[in-house]
This record gives structure tokens, sequence and C-alpha cells, in this order.
């Protein structure tokens, strides 16, 4: 109902908690990590950043290699994924999550968004373990970063939301506008050509480009079947499947359900459960009506209202 929100009632309303008590979003909890990590690398094992990496702490122990296979492999899938070779590569990666994970977490959520980051990391080293297994001279190599994960955020949001559009600076000059949906192809067809490049000229490079298809077709394949199936927090015991609401139009249509796995799957607001909807939907238009008018609703959001009304 709506007049349980706290700016609906008599007293002075106080619409949300002071910062410091307010829980960190996801991609927030996971730059934060990444950032700490790299900072222990610098005071810890600087031979991690140097030509000293492979008798480094992190190259023997905690960067994913697909040249030597260890014990300790199911524990490097994930450890790799917060460490870095650079303040650069850092700092590219550190704009992906940025960028990229907050315009995803509205849709997922913060758990599953957390819980996306690592499958995403540990399906790109399997790309690049079963690549080297067929190449090694070209794929065989030590491995460290987010960019699998960051691959992997990219392939979700362009999934979900293919008609979203995006402005880029080409060359870092040139702004252009895509849609999410070129950005992604543009993405699959780099990684497929540097790979090719890669196996023809049999040498290999410092980027690992079969890790980066990987988080890109497992986050293609998670809208297309882990959407409908309540994420990946479904695998886990107590944990609540997410829900999902389109914020997209679809050219020619509403945002309807579809099998081909190149179109969006997401679930209309009719679809959600009346909490879910409430919170995730209304919740956040009636802060905005509170703070800036009813006049600042968009027509989306007028709809979204008509809909509470019929379900109150």
């Amino acid at each position: 109902m709506l007049d349980d929100r706290p700016y609906m009632r008599p007293e002075e309303p106080r619409f949300r908690a002071p910062s410091m008590q307010q829980p960190w979003s996801g991609w927030a909890i996971l730059l934060t990590i990444n950032v700490v990590v790299f900072l222990l690398q610098i005071l810890i094992d600087p031979g991690s950043l140097d030509t000293r990496f492979e008798k480094s702490i992190v190259g023997q122990w905690l960067a994913f290699d697909s040249r030597n296979i260890s014990p300790l492999l199911p524990i490097q899938l994930f450890t790799y994924q917060f460490l870095h070779g650079g303040v650069w590569h850092l700092l590219v990666n550190a704009l992906g999550l940025f960028f990229i994970g907050r315009a995803l977490e509205p849709a997922i959520g913060r758990r599953e968004i957390i819980g996306l980051y690592l499958v995403s990391g540990v399906v790109g080293a399997l790309f690049q373990l079963g690549f080297a297994a067929v190449f090694p001279a070209q794929f065989a190599v030590p491995v460290v970063g987010a960019s699998a994960a960051v691959f992997g955020f990219m392939g979700v949001l362009a999934r979900l939301f293919p008609h979203r559009e995006v402005y880029l600076l080409l060359f870092f000059v040139l702004p252009i506008r895509l849609k999410l949906h070129w950005i992604f192809w543009g993405f699959f067809a780099i990684a497929i050509f540097s790979m090719l490049k890669l196996i023809r000229t049999e040498v290999g490079d410092q980027v690992a480009h079969a890790a980066h298809l990987g988080g890109l077709l497992f986050g293609a394949f998670y809208v297309a079947i882990l959407v409908r199936n309540g994420g990946l927090m479904r695998f886990l015991p107590g944990m609540p499947r997410i829900r999902f609401v389109s914020g997209d139009p679809v050219k020619g249509s509403k945002a309807t359900r579809r099998r081909n796995w190149r179109k969006t799957k997401v679930v209309d607001a009719t679809e959600v459960a009346e909490g879910d909807f409430m919170s995730r939907e209304v919740d956040p238009i009636l802060d905005k009506i509170s703070k800036q008018g009813i006049h600042s609703l968009t027509e989306r959001e007028r709809k979204i209202l008509d809909k509470a009304r019929s379900k109150m």
C-alpha cells in the first residue's frame, strides 16, 4: 500500500538511512576488493608487477596459469579475478566495473551481480584453459585480472537491453552513439579476430582473448537460460530467486517472451510478484515524486504507477 511509505506518513519524512548505514552496491564491493588487493600486491609482492612475476607469490600460487595446472586450480579460478598486472590493467577493468556494473545491478540485484562476476571469471578461465590445451604456444599463459568478469557483465547488459543506446569515445576522442546490441557483437568479433590472429601467427601475446570470449558468451547464456529460472542464486539453498522487469522497449512489440537466445528475455511487470514489483519499481518512483514532483515522471513511470493502483 502507498500509505506505508515513509513519506506518506504524517511525521517528518526520512527518505533513506545515513550513507554509512546503507548497504554497499555489489559493483562497489567488487571494485573495492580489486583496488585493495592491488595495493597489497604493491606492498607485499611487487615482483608480481614486473619481470619477476613467475617467481612472485602471485605468479606461483594465486594467478591462473594454463601452462602449469596445479592442485590449487580450484582456488586460482577465483583468486586470479582480483589480481592485476599493473595500474593500467586495473584502471581499465575498474572503469568497466564502474560503468557496466552500475548500469546492470538495478536489473539483477547485488547478490546476483557478485555471483555473475565470479562465475563469468571462472568460465573465462576455463575457455582459456581449453584453447591452451589445443594451442599451447598461443594461449598457455598466466592470467590475472577482472576482464573476463567485466565481459560477462557486458554480455548480460547487452542481451538484457539490446536496444539501449550508449555513448562511446572512439579512439578516446570521437563520440559515437551505439546500441548495446552492436557493442556485444563488436566485442565478440574483436575476440574472435584476435584469437584467429594468434592461431595463424603461432605467437602468443599478453591478452587473454579466450577468457574474454568465455566471459562474454557466458553473459549471453545467462540471459538466454538463467534469467527466467531465477538467476544464479537459484542454485544456493535459501536464497530468493530474482525476477526481471524490462525497462527497455523491444522494437515492434512490448517486452514479451522470446525463444531466440539473441533476443532479450525479460519478465514483464505483470509477471512480477506484488511485493517485488512495489519495492523494485514503485518505491523509486515515489521517491522521485517526493523529491522532484509528479511533473518529473516519464510516461513509463506513469504507467507503472497506474499498474500499482490496479494492484491495490
